[in-house]
């Protein structure tokens, strides 16, 4: 994926490119999470990227189905039933099941796939096999 390049580059690497630099962005600093981090969210675009918050490093990209920049940036359609993942990546190095968190609602099931480079997670939806979100992380971040 293209936007994957921009895993482990500081965060002004991808807020200067084209398109995102003439996106609306607002940067958060999470001091409580471990280690702290720095997340930024391009407004209205389904994109957003959390960072190392002692060097701004990416090590995690959020493209969201939802959106225009999801559905645009993404080299993987967001049209793609769970079945047509797996055909083409093969079989998941971790997947889960759909859950219900009573604080932040229903989850549908997911499926990772570790590569060499960077991880790739799809987050599919509650009510079909279709894809809600994709995930691209670097490898030493994966949970």
């Amino acid at each position: 994926m293209r936007l994957a390049r921009f895993l482990g580059q500081k965060a002004s690497s991808l807020l200067e490119a084209e398109p995102f630099k003439n996106w609306p962005v607002t940067r958060s600093v999470e001091d409580e999470t471990d280690p702290p981090q720095v997340g930024y969210r391009f407004m209205d675009c389904g994109l957003e990227f959390n960072c190392d918050r002692h060097d701004e490093r990416i090590h995690c990209l959020f493209l969201e189905a939802e959106s225009y920049a999801g559905t645009v940036l993404s080299e993987v359609s967001f049209r793609l039933r769970r079945d047509e993942v797996l055909a083409r990546f093969g079989s998941p190095s971790k997947s889960g099941e759909g859950f219900s968190d009573p604080v932040l609602g229903d989850f549908g099931p997911w499926d990772r796939f570790h590569g060499p480079d960077y991880t790739l997670h799809f987050q599919y939806r509650v009510d079909s096999e279709g894809i809600a979100m994709i995930t691209l992380m670097r490898n030493d971040v994966v949970p």
